[in-house]
């Protein structure tokens, strides 16, 4: 018997694991070259290594501080190399969000200001690398510090910008097309942009530098988790809001493999960062609620919430964060009902939710209160997805597309610096982003003590930042969902069959005595089936995965009362066993029905089934005699909700009912006396004989 429960226990967890993690699967600078060189970053074997990468470079430059260093590596994949070489372009800056994007997609079209054709690449110990160093100047012939961390070698590049400093017309970025050439032919094999970041602190405005919320997902296992927390442990004083994932937490906490605890415990100790709540797995709150699924909801948050805080790790109730889902005017009232019941009061969704709105032509960079129809409104910010998708773009080269992400965020700071009030935005990483310690070391360094970016939490954004950006800015400060019908992510009979399931796993865990694990297993793999990222087949599947968990859970408990019972009285006790090998003692009740018989005491019994084998007794009493009377025998929860098993008993009755007799022995009677009747009166009619 144990080694059958061993066996189904390890298939309801499998079940329930493989359900989980298909779902969640379906994240000190200064002014110096950063202090982390990482010419060859660790890749999984599905991420091509590209022929050409940056590996480091300076977070910014000032007039104090003007060195800008470039590091690359090359893959060896590119030739010996005496055979190619790397060619730099330095580009003016960037006015408007269109030039930003074209140069990150493409070649800047703002001037160039300096080139330089031929950087040597050389063979070190450490790979293929090429390095260049340029001093930036304002304008042709300004003075430089003589000396200074990072500075440039003598006869090194000066690159002008042709500004005038202090006049607000220097600060921003400048697009550094990097392209990898061959001799031979001068094919450019590989190019990208990165970016140079000119600060001026002093022409800051009094709104001060533009507030960055990252949202940082610890997700994708325990390799997530240990990326995501060995970067933030390293910045620690730099504020961000953390998603954890309750699912990868629940892995480490059953693996118990070294590194990912110690993950844990770092990210646990981390006073600065804020922690999001967060549903067992994402859910899309909205479409739960359509589906008359609000009630999971918050089992979802319960149970992550369980998760989390007993890894060590206390979420805040700060903002849901929701970005991935698609919201418009027909969710608003679910999306409201849904929000209410994660227990949240404040909102960040993706800026392609929202219907426009503003009078400028700068990014909106405030809080807003999201109106969601018949006077509910939540405060609520827009994730910015253009800049969110630096996370993912550039996969192989992680250094790269933080910086691109670095350079969108001063872009946005520059579009109007002088601003009264604070300005801020919010970065979350698209659902496919696989958490890269080096993506948020790079991230993390180029915020740490930027003159033009102070990285906060959600919280902080919400505190320190007025809903439209206050009076002057010209934003709104309610905007709506974009126009358009309610989305239904989960159809109504899925819905349907979800709801059933959770009614019968909720009658039989209140039967249950304790909390046994494999339960909880259980209802972890119904949340499970809840995710947003399911399409309808898979969710189907992860029901009828969990279904057969469920019946081999319940399977463990039968009848096995005799098929047929013989009564050889009117009145007869019928017994009734029942088999468990749950190693939990569950409370069961045992009905008996039968039209044929009545019962007496009673034909419910209450069972605490806390061995191998209960049983009882039922007294029944006949109506009739007869052969093949049928008794049904069912075993439900106590609450009635879920039939555990059911048969069906046959009796034979071989008693002489009372009823029975009497009228037997009446019919005889009455026989009798007929026949002494008759037989007198023909006596007495019958002729004498003579004498």
């Amino acid at each position: 018997m144990s080694t059958r429960w061993a066996r189904l226990a390890r298939c309801t967890l499998v079940v329930a694991a493989s359900v989980l993690f298909a779902v969640a699967g379906a994240s000190p600078g200064g002014a110096l070259t950063s202090t982390k060189t990482t010419l060859a970053p660790t890749r999984s074997a599905a991420t091509p290594v590209p022929l050409l990468s940056l590996a480091s470079q300076t977070p910014w430059v000032t007039a104090t501080s003007p060195w800008f260093n470039l590091t690359l590596g090359l893959s060896s994949a590119a030739g010996p190399p005496d055979g190619f070489h790397v060619s730099l372009t330095y580009y003016g800056r960037i006015d408007d969000a269109s030039q930003l994007e074209q140069a990150i997609g493409g070649m800047p079209t703002t001037g160039a200001l300096l080139r330089l054709p031929d950087v040597t690449v050389s063979d070190t110990s450490a790979g293929l690398v090429a390095a260049a160093c340029v001093t930036v100047v304002p304008e042709a012939g300004a003075s430089t510090p003589a000396a200074g961390n990072g500075i440039c070698a003598p006869g090194s590049p000066v690159l002008a910008l042709g500004c005038r400093p202090y006049t607000g017309t220097c600060g921003d970025v400048y697009p550094v097309s990097v392209a990898l050439v061959r001799d031979a032919d001068s094919a450019v094999l590989m190019r990208f942009t990165t970016f140079l970041t000119y600060q001026e602190p002093s022409a800051i405005g009094p709104g001060g530098p533009l507030r960055v919320g990252v949202v940082v997902p610890a997700t994708g296992g325990q390799a997530g988790v240990a990326a995501v927390a060995g970067a933030l442990a390293d910045h620690r004083d730099e504020p961000v809001s953390v998603a954890v994932s309750p699912t990868a937490v629940a892995l480490v906490e059953r693996t118990r493999e070294r590194d990912a605890l110690r993950a844990l415990n770092q990210l646990a100790a981390l006073s600065a960062d804020e922690f999001l709540n967060q549903p067992l797995v994402p859910i899309d709150v909205a479409a739960l609620a359509e589906a008359g699924l609000a009630g999971e909801i918050g089992i979802q948050v319960g149970r992550g919430d369980e998760l989390l805080r007993a890894a060590g790790i206390k979420p805040s109730g700060a903002a849901w964060v929701d970005a991935t889902s698609t919201f418009s005017q027909g969710d608003a009232t679910d999306l409201a009902a849904g929000l209410q019941v994660a227990g949240t009061t404040q909102l960040v969704l993706s800026d392609a939710d929202l219907a426009a709105a503003g009078l400028s032509n700068y990014t909106f960079a405030q809080p807003f209160s999201l109106d969601l129809g018949h006077g509910s409104e939540v405060p609520a910010l827009a994730a910015d997805s253009t800049l969110s998708t630096r996370f993912t773009a550039e996969a192989a080269n992680p250094v790269l597309g933080a910086e691109q992400l670095l350079a969108g965020l001063t872009f946005v700071h520059f579009e109007n610096a002088f601003l009264t009030n604070p300005r801020g935005v919010v970065v979350v990483p698209p659902s496919s982003w696989q958490p890269s310690a080096t993506f948020l070391d790079t991230l993390l360094g180029g915020l740490s003590g930027n003159p033009a970016l102070s990285p906060v939490t959600l919280s902080q954004l919400f505190a320190q930042v007025p809903a439209g950006g206050g009076p002057g800015d010209r934003e709104p400060t309610v905007r709506r969902l974009q126009p358009g019908p309610a989305g239904r992510g989960i159809g109504r009979a899925t819905a349907q069959r979800v709801a059933l399931d959770r009614e019968q796993l909720s009658s039989f865990t209140h039967a249950v005595t304790g909390r046994p694990p494999q339960l909880t297993a259980l209802s972890d793999a119904l949340l499970a089936t809840e995710g947003r990222g399911l399409t309808t087949a898979g969710r189907t599947a992860a029901l009828n995965a969990y279904a057969r968990s469920f019946d081999a859970t319940t399977g463990q408990i039968t009848l096995a009362t005799e098929r047929t019972v013989t009564f050889t009285a009117r009145r007869a006790a019928i017994p009734v066993t029942v088999l468990s090998s749950a190693p939990y003692p569950v409370m069961v009740t045992v009905t008996l029905t039968s039209d044929k018989f009545t019962f007496p005491d009673g034909a419910t019994r209450q069972l605490l089934l806390d061995r191998p084998t209960t049983s009882v007794r039922v007294t029944a009493q006949a109506r009739t005699s007869g052969d093949r009377l049928p008794i049904d025998v069912t075993l439900h929860t106590p609450d009635g909700q879920l039939l555990i098993a059911h048969t069906v008993l046959t009796v034979h009755s071989t008693s002489i009912s009372f009823v029975g007799v009497a009228l037997t022995a009446l019919a005889g009677a009455v026989l009798l006396v007929w026949w002494v009747r008759t037989w007198r009166r023909s006596r007495r009619r019958r002729p004498r004989a003579a004498r």
